[in-house]
């Protein structure tokens, strides 16, 4: 059995990055709607929400998302366009998101297995 990579540190990820640009924290902050202190915070995360990663990944001009989705093997096998996909929900508001949802209850969904289709 294949053992598991090793678990990305998503904030020391985003630190990494961040220190290769040219924002300030004050700049960045800016571009996430939030103060200084919630920087800093985040670089110290382990974990962080999906929405909160493509807010970053946009401030930085850097795919959080499809790294983390490649490190771990998601995206293997899998075309760009359904990692698109999830970029594209993952950047929905509240509202937008739960119409999408209503949307996909009311359809005849099948499960996606391996080299299957929807």
């Amino acid at each position: 059995m294949k053992k598991p990579p090793k678990e990305i540190h998503i904030g020391e990820r985003i630190k990494e990055v961040f220190d290769k640009g040219n924002l300030s924290i004050s700049q960045f902050a800016d571009l996430l709607h939030c103060d200084r202190t919630n920087v800093y915070d985040i670089f110290r995360r382990k974990k962080i929400d999906l929405r909160l990663l493509w807010e970053i990944s946009a401030a930085l001009n850097h795919n959080f998302i499809e790294e983390l989705c490649a490190y771990y093997g998601f995206s293997k096998g899998l075309p760009s366009s359904k990692i698109s996909l999830v970029l594209e929900i993952g950047s929905m508001d509240a509202n937008m998101l739960d119409k999408l949802l209503k949307t996909i209850g009311q359809m005849d969904v099948r499960a996606v297995r391996e080299g299957g289709d929807v």
